[in-house]
């Protein structure tokens, strides 16, 4: 009996698996899942899948957000070229006899808008979504356009969040902001294709980098650079072009 059951034990019959047992290739052991589905180019840093970021990208970078925050960039560059002659954005207008020649009709413009139910609506808007900050909210919505459209790499939510939500802001002050835009003349349509030109550099810098060739979030550091991939501890260096990683089979003598 003792010597059975010694025999057992030896085995592994019956009882616990000793500490030198492995899972072998075939009897049913399954690698970590966890790790396979992490280091899967499908997954990025928040957990979003590939296509669901890559709808998200879109919506962030999409032509009709585009259209709203080059709106914005326009009004804010016009505001700021106007702000010490006649007002900022969601200020009081200066008194007719302080205003510079080419600000006469502004003051009579934005009385006769003010009895308009839609731009006195635009108004109360642009004042409820900025907190009574239009001109930093107007800042803030430009530059969150830029920032998102050359991170690619950030959070696809967060960046969507505030790329639309900018947008918005931004024809909801343009809508408020039309006395500025008239005031602008010949220059608006400069101001126009300068901030939409801004935006498509920087969504094609974002998209494609500084060297023009498409940036991918799956290549290990170095790769981009020219040097070679990066290799496990204790491993030698990773093989590169068409070398064969497997052993050469020993000669016979």
């Amino acid at each position: 009996m003792s010597v059975a059951a010694d025999t057992r034990a030896e085995a592994g019959v019956g009882g616990e698996p000793g500490a030198g047992d492995a899972p072998v290739a075939g009897d049913g052991a399954s690698p970590d899942v966890g790790a396979d589905r992490s280091a899967g180019p499908a997954a990025d840093r928040g957990g979003h899948k590939g296509p669901a970021r890559t709808r998200l990208r879109g919506w962030t970078v999409s032509w009709t957000a585009g259209v709203a925050q080059a709106l914005g960039g326009a009004l804010l560059l016009i505001t700021e070229f106007v702000r010490e002659d006649v007002a900022g954005l969601g200020q009081k207008v200066r008194d007719a006899s302080q205003l510079p020649g080419y600000a006469d009709g502004f003051p009579r413009m934005q009385a006769s808008l003010g009895e308009q139910w839609w731009f006195r609506l635009a108004g109360d808007l642009r004042d409820a979504l900025s907190f009574d900050e239009p001109r930093a909210a107007l800042w803030a919505a430009v530059c969150a356009a830029l920032v998102v459209r050359l991170n690619r790499e950030g959070p696809p939510r967060t960046q969507c969040f505030l790329s639309l939500m900018g947008a918005l802001y931004c024809l909801v002050a343009t809508a408020s902001a039309v006395p500025y835009l008239a005031l602008a003349g010949a220059a608006l349509p400069f101001a126009l294709v300068l901030a939409a030109v801004t935006l498509a550099v920087a969504t094609r810098v974002g998209q494609h980098g500084l060297t023009g060739e498409p940036l991918t979030g799956d290549s290990l550091p170095g790769d981009s650079l020219g040097e070679e991939p990066l290799s496990a501890p204790g491993e030698g260096p990773a093989p590169t072009g068409g070398e064969d990683p497997s052993p050469e089979p020993d000669k016979a003598p």
